[in-house]
């Protein structure tokens, strides 16, 4: 994705958070989620099963932009959720979570999930866990954090802001293992390389 589109992406859901935020007080949690999943470059990590078709991209890339409740092309709704718990010790408890296809409200077959404790001063990152659920499959092995990905934290976050009931941050994952194989996974970022952004909006808590 170039430059000139990102920005246009991003401006166009600023946007549209704006306006809902200003029209009325809980209003529908709004998320733009796209990642790519690719074959890890790690050699000794087996490569994780693409599903076999999907709406939400093509090869490994996926995206899910819209608003709680609304219909994706799964014809399933969006399941989005930005949550934030102030703790005494003047940290926080983030939970966000976007997911579509559940079948009969049965495991979704693609989601992204973040759970992380940031210091409520300048968002710096405590601890943190990402899972990636591709085709069924939770891929969400190791913790995540603002250092390099290495096997022991295989996802890093950085330009992490949780200003105005927004949440935005950058996510670079590199083998990613599931806990269902044990052995295979994902690298995990944006389309050509490089981390991708994740933005949520109108989230409560804050």
């Amino acid at each position: 994705m170039g430059l000139g589109t990102k920005i246009s992406r991003i401006a166009c859901l600023l946007l549209s958070v704006l306006a809902i935020s200003c029209a009325e007080d809980g209003a529908a949690v709004l998320v733009d989620a796209q990642w790519n999943l690719t074959c890890p470059a790690d050699s000794e990590v087996d490569c994780g099963a693409l599903a076999p078709q999907s709406c939400l991209g093509t090869v490994g890339q996926r995206t899910i932009i819209g608003a709680h409740g609304q219909t994706a092309c799964t014809g399933d709704a969006i399941l989005a959720v930005c949550e934030s718990v102030d703790r005494a010790d003047g940290t926080r408890n983030i939970l966000i979570e976007v997911n579509v296809d559940r079948g009969n409200g049965s495991f979704p077959s693609f989601a992204f999930e973040l759970g992380a404790r940031v210091n409520s001063a300048d968002d710096s990152v405590q601890s943190c866990n990402v899972t990636i659920i591709e085709d069924e499959v939770p891929y969400d092995i190791g913790d995540c954090g603002e250092e390099p990905p290495s096997m022991a934290q295989p996802c890093q976050l950085s330009n992490i802001s949780t200003a105005g009931g927004m949440v935005s941050f950058d996510i670079e994952c590199r083998s990613l293992l599931s806990s269902v194989t044990g052995t295979s996974g994902f690298d995990v970022g944006a389309v050509g390389g490089g981390p991708t952004t994740i933005q949520f909006a109108n989230c409560t808590g804050f």
